[in-house]
This record gives structure tokens, sequence and C-alpha cells, in this order.
């Protein structure tokens, strides 16, 4: 004899039951479908105005850096860096007595305030050249060229003879 699952018996029982009272089983429901009727025109806010399209505008910085690569700007952009970010590449005490002239031919020219400061600085060029390769890439400033302080100039007035050459003034 096998036992009868009492679930299975109390669902056959209300079976028997409706069909004696005549009742049909329903069809099993089949999900509705969310359809959107079709637009005609253009949608419209709140108000009854037309939306703004969305504009598939790239961002300015973005744009910018295509240019840029396009046309073949990129070494030149590093070296204005350096050129603008001197005193944050060797340090505020450095960058005081010192200034950058130009970038030419991955060549950095830099003026000291003293011949002493030169000397401290082409003593320092290997490595600022390694933090600049850090910062900015490799292969953007190769070389340093690094002068004193112009030699003090004796001429007076715009119209000027030409002297005798220089002397030995200081000693």
């Amino acid at each position: 004899m096998t036992e009868q699952d009492p679930v299975q018996a109390a669902f056959e029982a209300m079976q028997k039951a409706a069909k004696q009272r005549g009742s049909t089983p329903l069809p099993p429901r089949k999900p509705q479908k969310k359809t959107t009727p079709p637009r005609i025109g253009r949608p419209t806010g709140k108000d009854g105005r037309r939306r703004r399209r969305p504009l598939d505008v790239d961002t300015f910085g973005a744009l910018l850096g295509t240019e840029i690569s396009r046309r073949g700007w990129e070494k030149d952009i590093a070296g204005g860096w350096v050129f603008g970010n001197w005193d944050e590449l060797v340090g505020p005490k450095i960058a005081q007595h010192t200034t950058v002239e130009m970038v030419k031919d991955r060549k950095l020219f830099i003026t000291c305030d003293s011949t002493a400061w030169a000397t401290n600085l082409r003593m320092m060029q290997r490595q600022i050249l390694q933090v600049i390769a850090e910062k900015v890439g490799p292969n953007i400033i190769t070389e340093l060229k690094i002068f004193g302080p112009k030699a003090p100039s004796w001429r007076k007035g715009p119209l000027h003879v030409k002297g005798r050459g220089p002397r030995d003034t200081y000693g």
C-alpha cells in the first residue's frame, strides 16, 4: 500500500468538488507585455516644449589632448611644463637663484645669479635631469646648458665707439 501525499490528496478533493459544481478550470495566465504606443513627432517635456537633444561632444581637455597629439606637440608642451614648473622640479631655494631662459632641441638653457650657483648646478645636473625624466618623461630634456651671470656693460648711451678690449679690472 502506497502512502499518498496529504497535499496531493487535498488538491484532488478540491478538483472533484469543483467538477461536481460544474465549474471548469481557468486557463493559465500569460504574462502581458508592456508595449508603448508608437510615438509620432518628437518627445516633449512637462511643459510641452521640445526636449534638448543630448549633445555628444567631447570635453575641452579631451579635444585639446587629441589636437596636441595629432600635431605632434607633446615634446614642446612637456618642455613648456618644465619651463613653467621649474621651482617644483628643483625646489624653491634653487629656483630663487636660477632662471630658465629657453628650451631648444631638447636642451634646457639656465642662467644663475652667481658663478657659485652655476657651479653647484653643474654638479647637480644628473639629479636634475633624472627628476625631469620622472616628472615629464624620457628624452624630453637631455642636456642642461648652465650659464653664470652676464658680465657688466660699461656702455653709456646709444652711440658707442669700439673699445680696446677687456682689461684686468677685477684684479
